[in-house]
């Protein structure tokens, strides 16, 4: 065995010269035994702190475990007396009780005068003091209760418990001791004597209502299997979970258990030695005890279900995956935040360019629709003058018709002009037909505001009928008229809706111009039904596509040519039926073409 100088210090030169101080650390165990490292670099972080007196540390290790013959102790007392002889050892520690055991044993021989700081099980701490006034330390709690209560905890539904435990030096009585008290909830089924490949058939039949409790396993005879390779051969073959009581293990396939850290075992020995080491009495420092903490293995807290609320308080959960929300909380945060910004500023964007394209469209609309209703004023101020200029000549050629027909009536007419007074007579209906019309026409073209009066919808047919009648006939379309008898009135303003019913008798009649002569017809009928009056205009032409009939009421919708309209017609059309509080729709007949109707209601009570 070696001994290893595992760190020295060396004092600044402005310093005052220190004595060197020497400690000796026995452990029981191999030095590659999975808790020694941790618990022996914790000692030594304390010791060999640059604040700190300069140390030799030395690390002897028994290896009992392995060496048990009773000449081996013996051996290796006369190995450190050699090999320390001629140094004063100012501080022992002694790591676990066999170690402990060794130290008391040859202390006389090889340290007679040192004080004993040690880390093991024994208690209680008045017995510790009855064994060397020399001696204070760490006790250590074992776990094994502390253990197997936490796996009855997480697994209420236990029956049975099997424990695993084997070793050399075990007391089996003491480990029956300390685990008495759970015989009267649970069955425990010791491991202690069978082979490993016993242990591991036993562990893959236990039944689904029992836990594994891995204390220790060591067999020598197979050689150097290391207690943590052990216990994670039993975790691989358990169908149950395996719980288990040294840190080492966590990490093996255990799911956890009330375990006592290398580090802070090792860690308080150290500053119990460095109290002593600045002058204070081992029997002046109480003697402590080491508690154990509930350490789990987060992957198999997941493989066997448990929740982690319900764990103790101040658990210790080791190998958690952690989230890419953990991982990168303040990167997520804040590029979310970046891209909240970033998609309301781009949506506020998209509005108001949405925005401003309707004002746009709205603008544009609004300004051809002036243009629209400046040159229908244009042109109706032009048509008045016109009315007013053909008016004279109208009753200039009435007149002198009258006139003729007198003089013919007055005298005697010759045979030859027999026919002569059918002509004047002729020539003075047409005038006043003439005159009717540009009265008529007047009247529509003339600004007019809304009014309200008793109007009858047959007779507003059989006047519009009659103004667009020449241009039909010159366009060889049949107009037909079918008003239901008995019509009752309607309030409203007998201009607008004859203008309502001229639009829609000349979309009529351009919707058949351009059929075959037998289809150019155009029928409007009213009929009447229970509070209301409904005129329609049919034609049989082409008829409307089914996707657009809503969209015919839209302003600026024409299926006309460029420059044959502007599709305000039935926008304004609708607009003055709805100031009637009426409807208008539009429908493709079965035999084809279309209706266009609107409907006014009657005033309720009102007879006319």
């Amino acid at each position: 065995m070696l001994a290893l100088v595992l760190g020295t210090y060396v004092c600044p030169a402005a310093a005052q010269p220190q004595p060197r101080r020497t400690v000796l650390v026995v452990h029981w165990s191999p030095e590659e035994f999975p808790i020694n490292p941790p618990r022996d670099a914790a000692i030594r972080e304390v010791l060999l702190a640059p604040s700190e007196a300069p140390i030799d540390y030395f690390a002897e290790y028994l290896e009992s475990d392995r060496f048990e013959e009773p000449g081996a102790s013996q051996a290796l007392r006369d190995y450190i007396q050699q090999k320390y002889r001629g140094r004063q050892i100012d501080v022992v520690i002694a790591v676990t009780d066999v170690a402990l055991q060794f130290v008391l044993q040859y202390r006389s021989d090889l340290f007679p005068s040192a004080p004993i700081v040690f880390a093991g099980f024994f208690a209680p701490a008045a017995r510790i003091r009855t064994l060397d006034p020399g001696l204070t330390g760490a006790v250590m709690a074992k776990g094994y209760e502390e253990t197997l209560a936490l796996a009855l905890r997480l697994q209420p539904s236990t029956t049975q418990v099997f424990v695993v435990a084997r070793w050399p030096e075990l007391r089996f009585d003491s480990l029956q001791t300390d685990l008495r008290a759970f015989e009267s909830r649970v069955r425990i089924n010791y491991l202690s004597q069978e082979s490993l490949s016993d242990v591991l058939t036993a562990v893959r039949a236990a039944p689904r209502s029992s836990v594994i409790l891995f204390i220790r396993y060591a067999d020598d005879s197979i050689g150097s299997l290391q207690t943590n390779e052990a216990a994670h051969l039993v975790a691989d073959a358990a169908t149950v979970p395996v719980y288990g009581v040294a840190d080492s293990y966590i990490g093996s396939g255990v799911i956890g258990g009330a375990v006592l850290s290398p580090g802070t075992v090792g860690k308080r020995v150290g500053e119990i030695a460095r109290l002593i080491l600045h002058g204070t009495r081992p029997q002046d420092i109480p003697i402590e005890e080491a508690a154990v903490v509930p350490t789990f293995d987060w992957r198999q807290l997941r493989r066997w279900g448990i929740a982690e609320s319900a764990l103790p308080a101040g658990s210790i959960i080791r190998f958690r995956e952690i989230s890419t929300w953990e991982r990168y909380r303040a990167a997520i945060v804040v590029t979310a935040g970046v891209l909240l910004l970033q998609s309301a500023l781009i949506a506020s964007l998209v509005f108001e360019r949405r925005r401003r394209r309707r004002a746009e469209i709205n603008s544009r609309r609004n300004l051809a629709a002036m243009a629209h209703l400046d040159r229908r004023a244009a042109m109706g101020e032009l048509a008045t003058s016109l009315a007013h200029e053909l008016n004279q000549p109208l009753n200039a050629i009435l007149q002198n018709a009258g006139v003729a027909q007198m003089l013919l009536t007055a005298n005697t007419v010759p045979p030859a002009l027999g026919e002569m007074a059918d002509i004047i007579n002729d020539i003075r209906k047409d005038d006043i037909r003439a005159s009717e019309v540009i009265r008529r026409m007047r009247g529509l073209l003339q600004k007019h505001e809304l009014e309200s009066h008793p109007v009858n919808l047959n007779e507003v047919a059989q006047e519009t009928v009659a103004i667009v009648r020449p241009d039909a006939r010159s366009r060889e379309v049949q107009l037909e008229l079918e008003l239901a008898d008995g019509v009752r009135a309607i309030m409203g303003d007998r201009v607008h809706l004859q203008q309502v019913l001229l639009n829609l008798l000349l979309n009529a009649i351009d919707a058949v111009a351009t059929m075959p002569t037998e289809r150019r017809r155009v029928r409007v009928c009213t009929t009447q039904s229970d509070g209301e009056v409904r005129l329609a205009v049919a034609d049989s032409g082409m008829g409307i596509r089914a996707d657009r009939i809503s969209e015919i009421f839209e302003p600026f919708y024409t299926t006309k040519s460029v420059g044959s309209g502007m599709g305000m017609g039935l926008a304004i059309a609708r607009n003055i039926v709805e100031a009637h509080a009426g409807r208008m729709a539009a429908e493709n007949n079965s035999a084809g073409g279309a209706t266009v109707w609107f409907s006014v209601p009657v005033p309720p009570g009102q007879q006319f």
